[in-house]
């Protein structure tokens, strides 16, 4: 049995199908396979089913994949501590940020706890829920601050830290916005439409129907947010955005006209039973004191 026999179970099991498993581990489809069938023969039974919709794990595969998950995140934690130990590099941290979380205290008190420890190393890495659940498995990020939109995962703990607001934002001299009481005063605006509100939809939804108005009709649509900044600073769109993506842009104006409703929490998610290293268990403090100041 190998590592990379497990990292390739783990993979099938991520991505669902041989193909994509093959093309994330960087090999063809048929060398993956065969690696599989030398560990099922090792281990001695059949790991998964081949079915329409994908690779099914057996009975077998899952008692196989729960260990494999701990063996894979463990060698990836030895190999920075050996590295790090011998010199190779500094002491490493790495977190995984999700949009909205680099945009509110939290990457702020990131940036603030690498200028307070300048030997150590903080890789930051940019992605949603489910990158990070797949990244915490195979050992390669300590924690990460995301929304949620998948169910609970058994080897990852979550802990909700601060809840983000979310209201409409537009330029600071915007002629409908400057002076709207409700949403009711927006009717006839055009919309910038982002493909992140997924958890407010019914919420945004209800709060435009309550005027008597339909939910925004996407005028642009993007998945930027470097983007959607530029276009509500430089147009008389409108976007539904979180506060502290809008707080510290002096050309925006962002108002709560939901009375509240629309707001979405922030989680911190971690492996179960992994080492938390001195340098990962300082920034949770330090997120952790600080969550409750913005709370």
């Amino acid at each position: 049995m190998e590592l990379r026999q497990l990292e390739h179970v783990l993979a099938v099991v991520e991505t669902g199908s041989l193909t994509s498993a093959a093309a994330r581990v960087g090999l063809t489809q048929q060398a993956l396979s065969k690696s599989l069938s030398r560990l099922e023969s090792d281990i001695g039974g059949k790991l998964f089913e081949r079915e329409t919709r994908g690779m099914a794990l057996t009975r077998l595969g899952e008692t196989v994949v729960e260990h494999a998950r701990d063996v894979v995140a463990s060698a990836g934690r030895l190999k920075s501590a050996a590295a790090a130990e011998l010199g190779l590099e500094r002491g490493k941290l790495v977190v995984g940020l999700s949009p909205i979380a680099a945009t509110t205290f939290i990457g702020q008190s990131v940036a603030r706890f690498a200028e307070a420890h300048p030997n150590l190393r903080i890789d930051v890495e940019a992605g949603l829920d489910t990158d990070f659940v797949a990244a915490l498995h195979r050992g390669q990020i300590d924690l990460a601050l995301s929304t949620r939109t998948i169910g609970q995962e058994d080897s990852v703990l979550v802990e909700q830290f601060t809840n983000e607001p979310w209201g409409i934002a537009g330029r600071i001299d915007h002629p409908w916005l400057g002076g709207a009481r409700s949403l009711a005063d927006l009717k006839g605006a055009a919309w910038v439409i982002g493909r992140n509100t997924d958890l407010l939809d019914e919420a945004i939804e209800e709060a435009f129907a309550a005027c008597g108005l339909a939910r925004p009709q996407p005028g642009i649509v993007t998945t930027s947010v470097l983007f959607t900044l530029t276009a509500l600073m430089t147009t008389d769109r409108l976007a539904i955005l979180p506060r502290s993506l809008c707080q510290h842009h002096t050309s925006l104006m962002w108002l709560d006209l939901s009375n509240g409703a629309w707001s979405t929490p922030l989680f911190l998610m971690r492996r179960k039973r992994a080492h938390i290293g001195l340098a990962a268990r300082k920034l949770l403090d330090m997120l952790r004191t600080e969550a409750g100041e913005a709370g």
